[in-house]
């Protein structure tokens, strides 16, 4: 019977071997099991494998320190929690817990070697790194959106006039946009004028161009009207749009101006009475 017990220590610590250094779910899963398989041991007379244990759990835990700190997290406090119970564990049938001497000292040389500030530096980099890329990953977006834009409002199966009232539209949509921002307009009028740049227009094209090429500009849709003149009223309807929204920020300008003056006008102003003798 003993000879099983001795058996199941040497595949405790081969095992342990094989996982207390990996990094995963997995193998922290292997870990507490042979942590936990050692603890019960050392109630029998195999229990020198506690020992073994302690020793394998102290270097994997303190090779895990020099390891960023964001990336081992989970793999280090599974080390030195597995150590802490196998430690007690042996200290419970007298094996005496060594184990926190060397420990000590390799975790105050970690320290004195600038282990916590190596961390954050490792930490800092990582999350400058994770920013560039996500800028990168957004810029590129950006520009596949634009040329895509750009090939759907130039596809050469748009009517030339209507290819031109278009490009007329966008000119404009951009050019209010810039003029609001410039002048601090609200979120809402921005976001107004790029759904008719990003949404609105590519939209209607989208629909246009979905037509058979034959029937785009010959078969009646409704009304009579064919997918070509559709689109030229969807166009005209955006133009109207653009038109509303300058005239809205305008007066929203013009609003901001007069309530100044009148504010000012009643605080500091004089009437012709105030001026008499």
């Amino acid at each position: 019977m003993a000879w099983i017990l001795h058996l199941c220590a040497v595949g405790a610590f081969i095992t342990l071997l094989t996982s207390a250094f990996r990094r995963g779910s997995e193998a922290r899963l292997r870990t507490i099991a042979c942590s936990a398989i050692m603890a019960g041991l050392a109630f029998t007379p195999a229990g020198w494998v506690v020992n073994l244990g302690m020793l394998v759990l102290m270097l994997s835990g303190t090779e895990f320190l020099y390891r960023p700190y964001y990336k081992v997290r989970d793999d280090l406090w599974t080390a030195f929690g597995c150590l802490a119970g196998v430690a007690f564990a042996g200290a419970v049938v007298g094996h005496f817990p060594w184990v926190f001497f060397p420990l000590a000292c390799l975790v105050g040389l970690w320290a004195l070697t600038g282990g916590p500030e190596r961390n954050r530096r490792k930490h800092a980099r990582h999350v400058q790194r994770k920013a560039f890329h996500e800028a990168a990953v957004r810029e590129s977006s950006v520009r596949t959106s634009q040329f895509e834009l750009n090939r759907l409002f130039n596809d050469p199966r748009l009517p030339l006039a209507t290819r031109k009232n278009l490009h007329e539209l966008l000119r404009r949509a951009d050019a209010l946009y810039f003029e609001l921002r410039s002048h601090g307009a609200s979120d809402r009028l921005l976001f107004e004028v790029e759904q008719i740049h990003e949404d609105f227009a590519p939209t209607a094209v989208r629909g246009y161009l979905a037509l058979p090429p034959s029937v785009a500009d010959t078969q009646p849709l409704q009304d009579g009207k064919t997918g070509a003149v559709l689109l030229d009223e969807q166009i005209t309807i955006m133009h109207g749009a653009i038109d509303d929204i300058a005239a809205e920020a305008r007066t929203h300008g013009a609003e901001g101006l007069l309530s100044s003056y009148r504010f000012l006008q009643d605080k500091f102003g004089h009437t012709d009475d105030e001026l008499k003798l």
